[in-house]
């Protein structure tokens, strides 16, 4: 407990905890000022009602000029007319959605756009799509479907403002770089003043209690920097926008039959937490274990941001290492990819142009919490090692 009270007034009274935590909330808040401009435009089912209907019109005025035509024959203007009263027909549809949308009258919106996503379905269906546009348009009926099922509101989750889906947005785009990026040089530093010319004060002490207390201090110490930082992500967009309903299905994947599911948002945030906690707590394990090998701050900083934020950046980028991605415990410091399934396919870093649609089903919330316990389980033994070996040079010096 002293150590645990000494190095958290350590973080507490550092600068760098202060100023790193306000520039990710100064960064992803920045992304929710865009997200909150943005929203006050129409929606996108709107400005594509609307796009629809312009078509719809020039198609009208279009077929009316050929029939006044005076070449065509009996078939040829029977066939204009059908198209033109068809072209009639979604004219009025539209306007009845344009109108149900700005009303927000969803379940007279929600018939019509269903309607819509199952002809755009049976369009890739007929036209031979690859499988990712085939899975999308699936997913996109879907989502209408389960909305309207539900008597749900449809939600902004592509540019979101409300705070639990602005949330997820952030979780699967780029907090977790930051986040561990920031307890990296914060765990180097409350770990290294430990050591004094070179040697570890606290050799002093049986390994055993030393390494687990240094172990459990920066395990606590990172995952509630996380858990602030979290908290705060959520908290201030809801202050202004609302907190948005925990019961709406949020897109996810089976990575086995390869179709898109919709997951209640509570559902994931557990599994998400479960995945973040054991994830800083091998993070602090590799930390204290570079820490302890070099003893000098620089080079244990180097070598722990190029082995945690590399390892979970380079299966984002790199297509070839998600074959054996389940083996990698970086991987799963993206928590949310695993837990909704869409690892390897809704991250902002891959660069891969895959056609067909690929997915990773070993990338899963189960293995990510065997893989990391492993993973912890050996820094525990690593760290205790080392240790070791340093307080039995001490002693025969």
């Amino acid at each position: 407990m002293p150590y645990l009270r000494l190095k958290i007034k350590q973080v507490l009274k550092s600068k760098f905890t202060w100023i790193s935590l306000i520039a990710i909330l100064i960064c992803c808040l920045s992304f929710w000022v865009r997200n909150y401009y943005t929203s006050k435009s129409d929606s996108m089912e709107l400005t594509t009602a609307k796009s629809n209907l312009a078509i719809q019109k020039k198609n009208v005025k279009y077929f009316q000029k050929e029939l006044k035509q005076k070449n065509l024959d009996v078939d040829s203007k029977k066939q204009i007319r059908k198209t033109l009263k068809s072209s009639q027909a979604d004219i009025a549809e539209k306007q009845r959605l344009i109108k149900a949308l700005k009303s927000k009258d969803w379940q007279k919106a929600y018939p019509i756009m269903i309607k819509e996503a199952r002809f755009w379905l049976a369009d890739a269906d007929k036209n031979g799509s690859n499988s990712e546009a085939v899975a999308i348009s699936k997913r996109d009926l879907l989502e209408l479907q389960t909305l309207a099922k539900q008597h749900l509101p449809k939600e902004q989750t592509i540019n979101p403002v409300k705070g639990s889906f602005f949330l997820i947005f952030v979780m699967e785009q780029f907090l977790p770089i930051l986040v561990v990026l920031a307890t990296t040089f914060i765990l180097v530093k409350i770990f290294a003043n430990d050591y004094f010319d070179h040697m570890k004060l606290g050799n002093l002490l049986p390994n055993n209690r030393l390494i687990l207390s240094e172990f459990s201090t920066g395990s606590l110490i990172s995952f509630s920097y996380f858990l602030v930082t979290f908290l705060l992500i959520f908290l201030i967009p809801s202050l202004f926008a609302g907190t948005g309903n925990f019961n709406y299905p949020i897109v996810g994947m089976n990575p086995v039959t390869r179709e898109y599911t919709f997951i209640p948002m509570h559902q994931l945030l557990l599994p998400i937490l479960i995945l973040e906690l054991l994830s800083f707590i091998f993070i602090s394990g590799t930390v204290l274990f570079f820490v302890q090998f070099f003893k000098k701050p620089i080079i244990a900083l180097l070598f722990s941001v190029l082995i945690l934020v590399g390892g979970m950046v380079l299966p984002q980028f790199v297509v070839a290492e998600r074959s054996f991605a389940q083996f990698i415990p970086m991987s799963y410091f993206f928590a949310l990819q695993p837990v909704n399934g869409l690892f390897g396919i809704s991250n902002a870093y891959a660069f891969a142009d895959e056609t067909e649609l690929v997915t990773y089903p070993q990338v899963n919330f189960t293995n990510g919490v065997i893989v990391l316990l492993i993973g912890i389980l050996i820094l525990l033994l690593l760290n205790y090692f080392v240790a070791e070996k340093a307080q039995k040079g001490i002693k025969e010096s």
